[in-house]
């Protein structure tokens, strides 16, 4: 998993602290198109179809496939958008590298825009639509295995929990870095095998005056918060290079906070603001955030301070490609610094380099069988179910939600692809003249006669 291949040292304000981060994700969507374009091309000139032409078509299938993508992808994970506001759904849209995007989303925006090029454009040409689905069949499978090295990339489209221990994995179990990591939020939060750092943390004190900062309760043993040294009891005073911040939000009426906030900076607290938006004040100093809990006792009951630090900032967050940790310990009052740590998920089927392999393996079988298709199209047909076939198998190691006969929304999807493949090539089979029928022999020459006889 890298999701942030390098960072270019531009626009360090917007993109604070190093700069442009290249991702891992769009990286690949990028080499994809650009490989699609320019192979493409190739293979289009071969059925007679200019290539400025073929790449047009592939800027508008490309852009409607990944439309049909984030759609479907929104649509059978809505519990990630609660916020149902036309604006909010529109932002959350655009957002394709937070989760991202459904292939039969795209199939199905790909072959509405492949409708509208076809109604506008191609018809007026002499190319042939089936031929033009042969050119593009590998073309697809490609596609798909270098996309799914973006999953990877991304942590994105896990499979499930692999016990290395009691059954080999092909290709070896992931283990992608927790913090960032998709998969985090279940394994984590809703299946509990495992925490996001790999040590528990004591309840915080809900004293005033107490040190809220967060306090080891046990370590995962032969994790890597194991191995780089941490201990229960350790009180984590550092973070990544930083000190572990006090953090601290007033709740209550309008005015009461704003007084309660004044008197926390005044004392030595700097005014920050959460990633909800809601503003905040910020202590790096104990003594400090000490002396503005009792300066903000004397405002009132009518507020409320909630505090936590930014350590459990980090770890419910899921940071974007921010993976290590380095922390700062307070142990028998002694200050300890800790080698920096990657949290890790627990091993996890491949499925995503399971798909790239199964791709790369089509796109041979349909170079390899291209010469001797019986008819045009048959290509498609060949890619359709062999996609079919893997998907439906892969998705049995995802963790994904089922619906009605226990089936996956991807492997109903499957079902219909592999459904559509046999009524196309039946089809095809009936309207299609087969290249397979030897032609016939031309007629024997007649016998020259002789002008003298």
């Amino acid at each position: 998993m890298q999701q942030v291949l390098f960072t270019i040292p531009v626009l360090r304000d917007t993109f604070p602290p190093d700069g442009l981060p290249i991702y891992g994700f769009g990286a690949t969507l990028f080499v994809t198109f650009i490989m699609v374009a320019v192979w493409g091309s190739a293979r289009a000139k071969r059925i007679g179809m200019e290539p400025a032409r073929f790449q047009d078509f592939a800027v508008v299938v490309f852009l409607s496939g990944i439309v049909g993508a984030r759609v479907l992808y929104m649509i059978q994970y809505a519990n990630q958008f609660p916020d149902k506001s036309v604006g909010a759904l529109a932002g959350a849209f655009f957002k394709i590298w937070e989760g991202g995007i459904v292939f039969y989303g795209s199939a199905l925006g790909g072959a509405v825009g492949y409708g509208l090029f076809y109604w506008f454009v191609m018809r007026r040409t002499k190319v042939s639509g089936w031929q033009l689905a042969d050119a593009v069949a590998p073309l697809l499978a490609v596609g798909l295995a270098v996309g799914r090295v973006g999953c990877y990339l991304n942590g994105c489209c896990w499979g499930q929990v692999a016990n290395e221990e009691a059954c080999a994995v092909p290709l070896g179990a992931a283990h992608f870095p927790l913090l960032p990591a998709h998969a985090r939020d279940s394994l984590v939060e809703q299946k509990h095998l495992q925490t996001t750092t790999g040590f528990t943390t004591r309840e915080r004190p809900r004293g005033p005056f107490e040190d809220p900062r967060t306090v080891v309760a046990a370590v995962e043993p032969g994790s890597p918060a194991a191995r780089a040294g941490v201990r229960p009891g350790d009180t984590v005073v550092g973070l990544n290079g930083g000190p572990n911040a006090i953090l601290v939000e007033v709740v209550g009426a309008d005015e009461p906070v704003r007084a309660g906030r004044e008197a926390l900076q005044a004392a030595g607290g700097r005014p920050g603001v959460g990633r909800d938006g809601r503003p905040r004040v910020e202590f790096d100093d104990l003594a400090a955030y000490v002396k503005g809990r009792s300066d903000l006792a004397r405002v009132g009951p009518e507020v409320t301070a909630v505090v936590t630090d930014r350590l459990d900032e980090l770890a419910r967050e899921r940071p974007k490609g921010k993976a290590r940790l380095t922390l700062v310990v307070e142990r028998e009052k002694q200050r300890v610094d800790l080698p920096p740590f990657t949290p890790e998920t627990v091993g996890l089927y491949p499925t995503q380099l399971y798909e790239t392999v199964s791709m790369v393996l089509l796109t041979f079988l349909l170079l390899a069988y291209y010469p001797y298709r019986r008819h045009d199209g048959q290509l498609m047909v060949l890619v359709m179910v062999g996609y079919a076939v893997h998907r439906y198998v892969n998705e049995s190691l995802r963790i994904e939600p089922s619906y009605t006969g226990g089936l996956t929304l991807s492997q109903w999807g499957s079902v219909v692809v592999l459904a559509a493949a046999a009524a196309i090539e039946v089809y095809l089979w009936r309207v299609m003249p087969s290249r397979w029928k030897a032609r016939p022999e031309a007629p024997p020459a007649a016998p020259a006669t002789d002008p003298k006889a």
